[in-house]
């Protein structure tokens, strides 16, 4: 306790930061004719109060803009302005924007309106990395950010789980303006973003700087849009509902999927202040999307001779390519507000989502069974941004964020009353008589047809569960531009959670004799089991202290870089340090330990708390800008994430069951004492432009993975009281090798074009950590050599051409009209 108050002392101290969510803007300004540096140019970025002044060198920089398009104008006493308009700054990179004044003169008195370009060479990024702007989302034919990330290089998406560069799922983080949405418990993302409200997403491949840390294969970090000083708004509405559900629409099955999506943004109050706002509703009918052969059986004769009613006749139908039962109502509200005023800014975001969905393991052999159960999902990071500009070169940004994230199981004959979910009385009354079962909480025995067993009406399917997950964050980042060459980075940053998980099987009511209840009611009792439960009691209320309490882990880390920006070498040199505190415990004697005889359980002695880990990592990127249209770089870096906490978190009653009784397979064992996972990674690469609008970028990759989680075989040790048990320690290693090529053009004569290939060779001794899970539980021998992963794709790639007139092309018809042609592949 003492070193969690510590800790969240220093969230007062001057020196924490957040992942960078803004970018800067930096540039010289001479006279056209004599190309001498001009001192004392005010910039200015159109819109908003930032901007800045040339010094004797004629150079400028503004800090901390951000993400987003602005205008810029060069305003000085004698000399024509200069607007440079279209300037994309994206977070973490720096955008070069050079002026050439010329003076004034009677006839020539106008602003100089220059249209700005992204460059398509990067020069002062030292490691691959995909950006995706608003502009290029708004034309893409896909839904959703995991759809994105699809598209770009070195990201498989498989199955609904985002891959990086041969890495698990779990080693991937996420990061919405600056805030972690990653749910420590799966160390999967646990936010929904609308695409609409999305100004960028960079994904990051390669490495990324020491003020990233706690993922080891890639980094995806997603903008907000901010409102602008005038009003927008727009509508948009797309659905697949021309079909019915297994029924085809041009070529395709219609899933009944729909998106509704609504944005606002403009002024409030005055120009100082300014609002963003993106309500979405989205229905996903089939979230399985298995491509299935449907099927209709009639007058199908049950034989299963457990059933008290003999030969029952009965149809049914399956539609073809649709799954049933597995649908998703989502509703969500993404906003923000800045406050302009400088030398303050003050930036709030929000993010909601509610999300209820139906889901049927084995929706083939439940079609007869109408009862249905659901989950669903609230999520909420709150977030604000403080931040003082001390001068031109110098300024701190203080942030805090609140993260929660809920989710509940219900019964659409009892809600969240799990007590009655089994209840064979109360089903009766429930349904009229409709459903009744074999015996008091015993559901009916599945039919039998053609020797498949199908579930009857009112069969229960599902466990109870409900969680919830907070973190409460604060950070303070400090930056500054030392001189021209040297911007100056030191951060501290700390979460801390709140983690909660119940499980029940609602089946484990039994009747028992009068008098035995703990509940006092003669004939009802519940079994000593429950699932991975922490943080509540045996009947779901909350419990904050104990073994079997809410589970508190801390993370905190700080960082020190410098990113040295030469006219032909950049250098971004930083070193880490991490913190992880995971509030897990660990037996003192695995082979041995003491066991209380009466509950048959590990005795609360027989462990230990685990010692906090403390990590350092350094991180160097070199990037050689040979010209403007030429770069090479390379990247190294060494990085630590701590495995899902969902291995090391468990009640004491689950975790005594399966050690001291045995004699159970478990297809999720749970581990102690894991330590973080850790990871090397290096990578070269190339970019060229080749003429004014076409660019290439080939990158080679090698990554080496240590500690990631496996199942093993602990033995007992002579006269223990337990038995042989699995469990997940850290054991499997990975190695990843490959050859990303990229080829971008510019829109030229109306066509822009985007082409992604990755060749991918990721091995490893296990895709997950109950891959081996039965060969351990026979005591055979684990993998000690690579091989192919289940989610390596080594060929993979993409082709994008999007073909649009401008505002003022295409004529009365074709204003503003596009076609997009989308092609993916993979092996």
């Amino acid at each position: 306790m003492l070193r969690r108050l510590l800790l969240l002392f220093f969230l007062t101290i001057p020196l924490t930061l957040f992942a960078q969510s803004s970018g800067k803007i930096t540039g010289f300004i001479q006279d056209k004719q004599s190309g001498e540096p001009l001192v004392g140019v005010n910039v200015i970025l159109e819109g908003t109060s930032m901007g800045a002044m040339s010094d004797v060198d004629g150079y400028y920089v503004v800090l901390n803009v951000p993400v987003g398009t602005y205008t810029l104008r060069a305003n000085y006493i004698g000399y024509q302005d200069v607007v440079v308009e279209n300037v994309r700054v994206s977070a973490g990179i720096t955008t070069n924007i050079n002026f050439e004044l010329s003076q004034k003169t009677l006839e020539l008195e106008e602003a100089v309106v220059v249209m700005g370009e992204r460059p398509l060479v990067e020069k002062n990024v030292t490691q691959s990395y995909s950006l995706v702007t608003s502009e290029s989302i708004e034309s893409l034919p896909v839904r959703g950010l995991n759809d994105i990330l699809n598209l770009q290089p070195s990201v498989v998406v498989q199955d609904g789980a985002v891959h990086i560069r041969g890495g698990r799922s779990e080693e991937v983080g996420y990061y919405l303006d600056g805030a972690s949405t990653v749910n420590p418990v799966s160390n999967n993302n646990a936010l929904y973003i609308i695409q609409d409200a999305i100004e960028e997403v960079q994904v990051l491949t390669g490495g990324y700087g020491a003020e990233f840390g706690g993922a080891n294969s890639g980094i995806v970090k997603s903008e907000l849009r901010t409102g602008g000083k005038d009003f927008h708004a727009s509508l948009d509405f797309q659905t697949d509902r021309f079909a019915g559900e297994g029924e085809q629409f041009l070529g395709t099955y219609a899933y009944q999927d729909h998106y509704l999506t609504g944005t606002f943004s403009g002024p409030l109050f005055s120009d100082n202040v300014r609002f963003f706002a993106a309500v979405e509703n989205s229905f996903i009918g089939d979230t399985k999307k298995r491509f299935s052969k449907g099927y209709t059986f009639t007058d199908l004769i049950d034989s299963n001779p457990k059933n008290a009613v003999k030969d029952t006749i009965a149809s049914m139908s399956y539609p073809d390519g649709f799954t049933p039962g597995n649908d998703l109502n989502r509703w969500a509200l993404n906003s923000t507000v800045l406050f302009d005023f400088q030398p303050f800014q003050f930036r709030l975001s929000a993010v909601y989502n509610f999300g209820r969905s139906h889901f049927s393991n084995q929706p083939m052999l439940e079609v007869l069974n109408e009862r249905d159960q659901y989950t669903d999902v609230n999520t909420l990071l709150l977030s604000g941004k403080l931040t003082h500009v001390i001068n031109p070169t110098t300024y701190y940004d203080l942030k805090v964020s609140y993260f929660n994230a809920g989710s509940e199981t219900f019964d659409d004959y009892f809600g969240n009353d799990w007590r009655a979910w089994n209840d064979s009385s109360q089903i009766a009354q429930k349904t009229n008589g409709a459903v009744t079962y074999r015996s008091a909480f015993r559901a009916p025995y599945d039919y039998k047809f053609n020797g498949f067993f199908f579930s009857q009406n009112g069969k229960l399917e599902s466990n109870y569960a409900k969680t919830s997950q907070n973190y409460f964050s604060g950070a303070l980042d400090f930056v500054t531009q030392y001189n021209k060459e040297h911007e100056i980075k030191a951060g501290f940053d700390v979460r801390s959670y709140t983690l909660r998980q119940f499980v029940i099987n609602p089946t484990v009511m039994e009747t028992i004799p009068a008098g035995q209840s703990e509940t006092d009611v003669p004939q009802v009792q519940w079994k000593e089991y429950l699932g991975n439960t922490y943080g509540y009691d045996f009947y779901g209320n909350e419990l904050d202290n104990g073994f079997d309490g809410a589970k508190k882990p801390l993370f905190a880390a700080a960082y020190l870089q410098d990113k040295i920006e030469y006219q032909d070498l950049i250098i971004n040199a930083g070193v880490r340090l991490d913190y992880f505190d995971t509030d897990d415990r660990t037996l003192k004697n695995p082979g041995n330990p003491e066991v209380d005889e009466n509950n048959k359980t590990i005795a609360e002695s027989a462990w230990e708390d685990v010692k906090p880990f403390v990590e350092v990592s350094p991180r160097l990127g070199f990037s050689f800008p040979v010209s403007d249209k030429t770069v090479f770089y390379t990247q190294y870096g060494k990085f630590v994430q701590m495995p899902q906490l969902n291995d090391v978190y468990y009640n004491s009653t689950q975790f005594g069951t399966q050690i001291v009784s045995g004699g159970n397979y478990y297809t999720n064992p749970i581990g102690f004492g894991i330590q973080p996972m850790r990871t090397t990674s290096y990578e070269i690469g190339f970019r060229q432009q080749v003429g004014d609008n076409a660019a290439f970028d080939i990158t080679g990759f090698y990554k080496n993975v240590k500690g990631q989680p496996a199942a093993r075989r602990q033995f007992a040790d002579a006269g223990a009281l337990i038995t042989t048990y699995n469990y997940i320690t850290n054991g499997d290693f990975a190695t990843t090798k490959g050859l990303e090529f990229k080829l971008t053009l510019r829109r030229t004569k109306n066509l822009l074009a985007q082409l992604n290939y990755t060749y991918t060779q990721a091995e490893g001794t296990g895709s997950g950590e109950t891959a081996y899970l039965s060969a351990v539980d026979r005591n055979s021998e684990t993998p000690t050599i690579v091989s192919p992963l289940d989610f390596n794709q080594r060929h993979r790639g993409s082709v994008n051409l999007d073909y649009r007139f401008g505002p003022d092309e295409g004529g009365a018809i074709f204003n503003n009209f596009g076609a997009n042609l989308l092609f993916t592949f993979n092996s």
